[in-house]
């Protein structure tokens, strides 16, 4: 999906984190990953500018180790289920709250850095294997002015986007006024192979179009005094969806059941943030506090005429309150506190009128949370961080509710052994609540028969939060010269409560649910790499590659055996180099992702593979004049197509379901 939208919140300079505090703006992204005492890679804007993309959502399927599942969802170390924390300027949302899903429809041009973080600490967590944290850029106290437009092709489709950014300021005030619009036309094009227990082969084929807007005013307000400062940062987006497409139906054997289905979708979502931010100093201690506001509505009428005739709407109404506040705090010279707390509430209303079958869900979240953190410098070249994190998670869904706690401490270790060598390990625990989604009984009923290839979907009220160990090893090669760095890690995580989604017969219907299926093993091995050739004789180029080698293996309770994690990739490879050409005014790009196959085998139940892909990007950057850009930019190159086939037993009944996504190139001209 693209799209493009602008979103205010606080700078990088304001974003309270005690590395932030050691590390100086000059250095680069190799020397912060150096100097920081948790496991921390560092993209800069830079490194984002590079990646050509138009959204937030594209940068992150861009990020090193983290895999794009479809829409929105990301995935790390071969973990289909929430291993990605995203947060915006250290701040998440509740699980499963529309912020989550507007993050990705934000503009990458709004991104100061991206920081991802591995291993457990006090401050993050331990709940997802991989956290992401987005810094935003700053308002800058000065006049000025940018604009960015752009045209491209998706497909046989076109799309469109104007980004107006106004800054200005005096003094101590500061202000930007960004506008975006956007939109997309995309194509739709996928197809299924169905079999049920007869030998009879039924197919879908589905073309159609779907047409986006994303519309974004989202100024920010900024006062300083000396070292402090506030922020205020509303957010106003509008973004309509319609989709129309054609499903062909052959193959069946009961004559009614061919011929053509003609799907409509029309929704709209609209959100309204305000966020504050404020930085205080006093002596050597520096607090920090935040407070937003989020309000979201999302409808959406489906309408099915032909081979299947139903009117679906669905509307769901968010209301969110996020609050945080910590105190960073220096003592002996040794040592560098950090304490913090912080309360999400989140209240959802949800209806669902399915041709005619009316229903209402109200579902509420509140997460609060406090921790303690110390980095402790023991030696010069030997640092420990310690701490305690503490949760506690109230969920409830139309009358289901459960409430968890858990005390989890963290332990890290960075040391220095020589003077190019950086050794870091970490052990810490986690706790992972259910969504509201996940336990809340709201249906999505199959459209056409109700079989396991096209079984309804459902929560489940009885669900357990996830309680994971989480080990980190790591060894780092830095060059001389800050010319890059080579990196080794080994990851283990044991999770207990493993949840997965399963499909099982109940009474007359095939239901797809989350379960708690054992206990979980997770571990493998990252490579990584980071070198400037300048010293090698390639001027101004950069080579970057990742390797991650996950393994996962589950002890089922209910089946009474060990087998695999379902969906887990044989491996997760992304690589891409760069170079700046001043002779020409122009700079080159291109970046390889390759996911292998990803199985599943449940024996007497489910087997599955969806295939290989190899993703192919690249940019390039011609400077026409000292103030304007033109950029050429293309993604998937070479047309990946997502394929996917799974096979259900029950009993002596065999359904098999083979679907094919078909990829989908693009290419944008923007001048900038």
């Amino acid at each position: 999906m693209s799209g493009l939208f602008f979103s205010s919140v606080a700078s990088a300079e304001d974003q309270p984190s005690l590395k932030e505090i050691t590390v100086t703006a000059k250095g680069t992204d190799v020397t912060e990953r150096r100097e920081a005492t948790t496991q921390k890679v560092v993209m800069d804007r830079k490194e984002i500018e590079k990646m050509s993309v138009m959204t937030i959502g594209e940068v992150l399927g861009k990020l090193p180790g983290v895999e794009l599942t479809g829409g929105m969802g990301q995935r790390a170390r071969g973990m289909s289920r929430d291993s990605v924390q995203i947060l915006v300027d250290g701040e998440r949302s509740a699980g499963g709250g529309a912020m989550v899903g507007v993050i990705g429809r934000l503009p990458s041009g709004d991104l100061e850095r991206v920081e991802i973080v591995r291993g457990s600490s006090a401050e993050f967590g331990g709940a997802a294997s991989v956290t992401v944290n987005l810094i935003m850029k700053k308002a800058l106290p000065k006049s000025s002015a940018e604009i960015r437009a752009g045209i491209g092709r998706r497909g046989s489709e076109s799309y469109s986007q104007l980004a107006l950014t106004k800054n200005g300021g005096e003094g101590g005030f500061s202000w930007t006024l960004p506008i975006g619009l956007v939109w997309s036309n995309s194509p739709v094009s996928r197809s299924a192979d169905k079999q049920d227990t007869t030998p009879a082969h039924t197919y879908e084929s589905e073309r159609g179009v779907t047409k986006l807007g994303h519309h974004a005013i989202t100024p920010r307000m900024t006062w300083k005094e000396g070292g402090d400062s506030l922020t205020i940062a509303p957010l106003f987006f509008f973004g309509p969806q319609d989709t129309n497409s054609e499903t062909t139906l052959t193959g069946s054997t009961t004559p009614s059941d061919n011929g053509v289905r003609l799907n409509t979708l029309n929704s709209l979502m609209r959100v309204t943030r305000v966020r504050a931010e404020g930085e205080k100093h006093v002596g050597d201690s520096k607090l920090t506090g935040r407070a937003s506001v989020n309000k979201s509505k999302y409808a959406a009428d489906t309408v099915r005429t032909g081979v299947t005739n139903s009117i679906d709407h669905t509307e769901n109404r968010d209301n969110e309150f996020n609050f945080a506040f910590r105190i960073d705090k220096p003592l002996g010279g040794e040592h560098l506190v950090a304490v913090g707390v912080e309360h999400i509430n989140l209240r959802r209303t949800q209806e669902q009128n399915f041709s005619g079958s009316f229903a209402t869900y109200e579902a509420q979240e509140r997460q609060s949370i406090a921790w303690v953190q110390d980095d402790w410098m023991l030696q010069p070249k030997t640092t420990l961080t310690y701490g305690l994190r503490g949760e506690t998670i109230a969920l409830n869904s139309n009358g289901v509710s459960q409430q968890r706690g858990r005390a989890m401490p963290s332990l890290a270790v960075r040391w220095e052994p020589l003077g190019q060598w950086v050794v870091r390990s970490s052990l810490g625990a986690g706790l992972k609540m259910p969504k509201l989604d996940e336990i809340s009984n709201a249906a999505t009923l199959s459209v056409g028969t109700n079989t396991p290839v096209e079984a309804d979907k459902r929560g489940n009220p009885d669900l357990l939060p996830e309680r994971s160990l989480n080990f980190e090893a790591v060894l780092e090669r830095y060059l001389d010269a800050e010319a890059g760095v080579l990196g080794a890690n080994l990851y283990v995580r044991s999770t207990q409560d493993f949840t997965e989604r399963r499909v099982q017969l109940e009474g007359v219907r095939w239901v797809d649910r989350p379960y708690n299926e054992g206990t979980a093993l997770h571990w493998g091995f990252e490579l990584d790499g980071k070198v400037r050739t300048d010293n090698l004789g390639w001027k101004g180029a950069t080579v970057k590659a990742h390797l991650t080698l996950p393994h996962a293996r589950v002890s089922d309770t209910r089946l009474g055996i060990t087998r695999m994690a379902r969906d887990t990739p044989n491996y997760v490879f992304s690589a891409g180099v760069d170079q700046s050409l001043p002779m020409w005014q122009s700079s080159y790009g291109v970046s390889l992702q390759m996911a292998g196959p990803s199985k599943t085998d449940i024996p007497n139940e489910q087997r599955g593979t969806t295939n290989a892909k190899t993703t192919l990007d690249a940019f390039w950057l011609y400077k026409l004049t000292p103030k304007f850009n033109l950029r050429l930019s293309g993604q998937n190159l070479l047309a990946a197509k997502t394929v996917r086939e799974t096979v259900y037993l029950n009993g002596a009944d065999t359904y098999q379901l083979r679907t094919e996504d078909k990829g989908i190139r693009r290419l944008l001209v923007t001048l900038e």
